[in-house]
């Protein structure tokens, strides 16, 4: 007869066992990434603040002033296709909104104007809303001089 041969306790039911110890040392690991991270936003953050404050003269494109949200413009292109898009209007820092808000009408028909110029093959273009873009641009300039900084498209569909 065969003697009954008897195992050895499993390593993870031992109170000192390695399995243990890793399973600690995960746990130990979590909350001291989760710190390093937190610190470095903080410090990226801080960071970019304060190089932005440093050079007061210099042109930046991360400091800007509000944004004005116009109304959904649907415009029909001179090649009867549609174009429906919004756009947002980025005003120069140290300016005020309130020339955009109040004269409205004006902006809206340098919209309409500068859409219906364009035919839906040159807004599918490399480029093209890009080139709406800089054309509304100059003509927000023409009208109110060193007001507008950007000109942003929140929707833009063509039909």
């Amino acid at each position: 007869m065969a003697a009954k041969q008897t195992k050895p306790p499993a390593p993870e039911t031992e109170a000192g066992s390695p399995g243990k110890k890793k399973r600690g040392k995960k746990v130990l690991l979590v909350p001291v990434v989760v710190v390093v991270l937190a610190v470095a936003a903080f410090g990226y953050m801080s960071l970019g603040k304060k190089k932005a404050a440093a050079a007061p003269g210099s042109p930046t494109t991360t400091v800007g002033g509000p944004i004005v949200d116009e109304n959904s413009l649907t415009v029909n292109l001179r090649d009867g296709h549609y174009l429906e898009f919004t756009v947002g209007i980025q005003i120069n820092p140290g300016q005020s909104e309130a020339t955009i808000v109040k004269d409205q009408a004006i902006v809206l028909d340098i919209l309409n104007n500068q859409a219906q110029g364009l035919t839906e093959a040159k807004l599918l273009e490399p480029g093209g809303p890009a080139k709406l873009k800089l054309d509304i641009m100059r003509a927000l300039d023409n009208e109110w001089p060193g007001l507008v900084q950007a000109v942003y498209f929140e929707q833009f569909v063509m039909q």
